[in-house]
């Protein structure tokens, strides 16, 4: 199992890393030096299982939804990647600023696709 976690989040300390079930049900992986710890040191699968998907560590304002409410069922398939982000101002300038952000982390092909047409 730890030889696993190695191999699925590349992270050293993933190797000694010990699981357990946290009282909102979610498995967490205790990892104190990891870019994506919280203040107790803890990684939470389901952010590790996403983190991998997309190639790159999680920011504070992206969350990771369990699609059928289980939080113990830590499948890609089952997961889906959330942002709470969004513009403090209301102004149409920081809305299309907000847009152009959005689109650059999430969909930057599709900026690509508009530059070359």
């Amino acid at each position: 199992m730890h030889y696993r976690r190695v191999a699925l989040y590349d992270h050293p300390e993933a190797l000694s890393a010990t699981g357990y079930i946290q009282s909102g049900g979610y498995t967490a992986l205790h990892i104190p030096n990891h870019p994506m710890a919280n203040k107790g040191g803890n990684v939470y699968e389901h952010r590790l299982v996403m983190a991998e998907h997309l190639g790159r560590w999680l920011s504070a304002e992206e969350s990771v939804h369990h699609k059928n409410g289980n939080r113990k069922d830590n499948r890609l398939s089952n997961l889906e990647l959330w942002s709470k982000a969004q513009p403090a101002g209301q102004r149409v300038e920081d809305k299309v600023k907000y847009a152009k952000e959005i689109l650059e982390r999430y969909a930057p092909e599709l900026l690509a696709k508009k530059a070359s047409a």
